[in-house]
């Protein structure tokens, strides 16, 4: 499904990519020493993808990006206040998969 949600209240921890690093990233550690976290604040508009199941083309089960029109954005992870997030989202169904420019090589790193 591509997804379309916004958060109307609350806040969000993301993160940024600082550029490219200039050292092999191996682990979860190395990347999350590598990445900037930020806690944001909404309003954010978030798009998403969520499949079921990786059908053998390297996928990530869900992805989600954010922004904002006061300069927040980035990689969603989850919000940090619970109870006063809101979330309002608009589904929409895939009929099919397409991936372009697969890796050659892949890893299991950040996929939890």
């Amino acid at each position: 499904a591509v997804v379309s949600t916004q958060s109307t209240g609350g806040k969000t921890k993301c993160h940024v990519m600082p550029g490219f690093s200039c050292t092999p990233l191996r682990t979860d550690e190395d990347i999350n020493g590598w990445l900037r976290f930020y806690e944001m604040s909404a309003p954010l508009v978030h798009t998403s993808v969520f499949v079921s199941r990786d059908p053998g083309l390297d996928l990530r089960l869900e992805h989600s990006h954010c922004f904002s029109e006061h300069g927040d954005g980035g990689h969603y992870h989850f919000d940090t206040t619970p109870d006063t997030v809101w979330y309002e989202g608009y589904f929409n169904l895939a009929e099919r998969i397409v991936r372009i420019d697969a890796p050659e090589e892949t890893h299991l790193i950040g996929r939890d």
